[in-house]
């Protein structure tokens, strides 16, 4: 009983995160970001991409994505989340 509700919880707290997200994604590819290539040479968004990726690597290690990623799939695996076909919104 309690991993159903704990299923539930999640997928109520997935399908909120989705709704939230989209507008904010669409946001960023239409008008964030197209202004900041506007404001900065490549060379200079290309040094923040550089910056992001040192402070991942810094917080994170080497590695450090992929280890969360594969944590997060193990997560989704051990509470019976992980075939997204079940816990997707209709």
């Amino acid at each position: 009983m309690l991993i159903v509700k704990m299923r539930e919880n999640l997928r109520t707290a997935m399908y909120e995160y989705v709704r939230m997200y989209r507008p904010h994604e669409a946001r960023e590819d239409t008008v964030l970001f197209p202004a900041l290539h506007k404001l900065v040479s490549p060379h200079e968004y290309a040094a923040v991409g550089e910056e992001f990726e040192k402070q991942e690597h810094q917080l994170l290690g080497a590695d450090g994505f992929e280890k969360i990623v594969d944590q997060v799939a193990r997560l989704g695996k051990a509470l019976g989340i992980h075939d997204l076909k079940q816990i997707t919104p209709r």
